[in-house]
């Protein structure tokens, strides 16, 4: 009878041991499988993520011609084009990089004329030309008009713009480097990591040179029909404004709004 109860106790200790066993393998099973759907959801974020940023690098051809994204096809850029508050004015500049009076009006306004678009109290506009090249038989015009092109396809437009005028030499015709504009320029604009490498490339390879070609006649053709003399010009509204030729050094953004107001 005592063999029996122990037999019997015997038994149910092992089929305890048995299903605790169980239960111990089936918990390691669950952590395993979830250890494997944990890294399979990070894999698939991964991927995820990898495809987004190819798909974002896709958007801009890596060869070919191009269009700057703040630009139309006839060369006009406008700056924080979605900041601009209804029924604002609209200042078209007309410039060239190599220009010394454009380095004048930009030391004078640049800084207003940008917190003045920041705000969406105007709706600013750049309208680049090149035929500095010509009269001072060199293409630094032209070069810096593709590299600043190509840092609006960076979205580095406005710093890149106002670093070239900064570095403008003070003997005309003296022009920039590839050095400088497709390195020390871009480095001071905050071009830095992919899309330093991106826009390294599409200035080495020129696929924003027919987009400044094309704006240099059409803005050429502009200014003939305006009778503006040269550069820089200023329109506002479309008009020309000579207004601006008034006004002083330290002339703060209100001072330029009102101005601008009065020929609006």
């Amino acid at each position: 009878m005592a063999d029996k109860k122990s037999t019997a106790s015997t038994s149910k200790r092992d089929a305890l041991r048995a299903q605790q066993e169980a239960q111990e393998s089936a918990k390691k099973r669950r952590r395993i499988i979830g250890v494997i759907a944990g890294v399979v959801i990070v894999a698939a974020v991964v991927v995820a993520v990898v495809l987004g940023l190819n798909h974002k690098s896709d958007d801009v051809p890596t060869t070919g011609q191009i269009t700057p994204p703040s630009a139309t096809k006839d060369g006009v850029y406008t700056l924080n084009k979605d900041k601009a508050k209804g029924g604002v004015p609209t200042v078209t500049v007309f410039q060239d990089y190599q220009c010394p009076a454009c380095k004048g009006a930009e030391d004078l306004l640049g800084k207003p004329l940008n917190d003045l678009s920041s705000k969406g109290e105007i709706k600013l506009q750049y309208h680049t030309l090149t035929f500095l090249d010509r009269n001072l038989r060199n293409d630094s015009s032209s070069r810096a008009a593709v590299a600043a092109a190509a840092a609006d396809v960076v979205g580095k437009y406005e710093a890149y713009h106002d670093v070239v005028y900064s570095h403008q030499p003070k003997e005309e015709g003296a022009g920039y480097t590839d050095e400088q504009l497709r390195k020390e320029f871009a480095s001071e604009a905050g071009i830095t990591g992919a899309n330093l490498t991106r826009f390294q490339h599409i200035y080495d390879t020129r696929q924003t040179e027919q987009f400044v070609n094309e704006a240099n006649d059409k803005g050429l053709h502009k200014m003939q029909d305006l009778d503006l003399p040269g550069t820089p010009a200023f329109l506002v509204d479309g008009k020309p404004w000579e207004g601006w030729e008034q006004l002083g050094n330290n002339t703060t953004p209100d001072e330029l709004l009102k101005a601008i107001k009065k020929a609006h």
